[in-house]
């Protein structure tokens, strides 16, 4: 459940902005989100998606995107859970240059690298500590799962439209359909805000597991912020709910 148990608090309603105005990206660098976990009513644990820095990945510039998860002391007696996930993600295209997952949820252990060769059409997949990876094919310019979610966050959402994202998450590619279901107004601890509520149609493991349904609600302004997660799993509901909030540099 990485992102789901993986800074200046937002007070009042988000409506500064028209959803339309798309001049500028949403995120910027040195954007920090910050989410308190709760297994129904039981708070699990705490996690950020963070935008980190500017990189270099193999002579392309980069922005290095981070979600990190971890339970609580409590929690951690019962079901640890320690996850990384990095993405770099193309500074002038969005899509993925690279992808690292790092999960530690209980006895469950997931180490995963993808590098993206977008000009040769291949992706290499490096699984735990080996050195020689899997080449893939992989035509074109495709996201994994982190840089979806921010991707996501660009779109000029249409309420009873679907969005489209070419996802490919570790070895499975499909086109990632985001159902944009309503407009709502929700109050989280960070404050009340405007939102526009989607749900992403996930068909493989990732940023979220696959098991059970997911909403996310999106303010209903230029930044997209999540400000509330919902995802209904077969042991119960999980919600991430936004506590605070870091502007990058703009």
């Amino acid at each position: 459940m990485v992102a789901f148990l993986s800074v200046i608090a937002l007070p009042g309603i988000a409506t500064a902005e028209p959803a339309t105005s798309f001049n500028q990206p949403p995120f910027t660098i040195g954007e920090r989100l910050d989410f308190k976990v709760y297994l129904e009513f039981v708070l699990g644990g705490d996690a950020t998606m963070s935008v980190k820095a500017v990189e270099d990945v193999n002579g392309h510039t980069c922005i290095k995107l981070v979600s990190e998860a971890h339970s609580t002391p409590t929690v951690d007696a019962i079901y640890k859970v320690r996850d990384r996930v990095e993405s770099w993600r193309d500074a002038g295209g969005g899509f993925s240059r690279r992808y690292v997952k790092k999960l530690r949820e209980g006895k469950y252990r997931d180490d995963k690298r993808v590098e993206y060769s977008v000009e040769d059409s291949l992706a290499f997949l490096f699984r735990g500590n080996r050195e020689i990876p899997e080449t893939l094919s992989v035509t074109g310019e495709v996201h994994d799962v982190l840089t979806a979610f921010y991707a996501m966050r660009e779109r000029d959402l249409q309420v009873g439209k679907s969005e489209f994202i070419d996802l490919h998450d570790i070895n499975k590619r499909y086109q990632l359909e985001v159902k944009v279901l309503r407009k709502e107004s929700v109050e989280v601890p960070a404050g009340r805000f405007d939102c526009i509520v989607v749900e992403p149609e996930l068909q493989s493991a990732g940023l979220f597991r696959k098991e059970g349904e997911l909403q996310v609600w999106l303010t209903n302004d230029r930044y997209r912020i999540p400000v509330l997660m919902k995802s209904k799993l077969y042991f119960g509901r999980v919600w991430a709910k936004l506590v605070g909030y870091r502007r990058g540099d703009e």
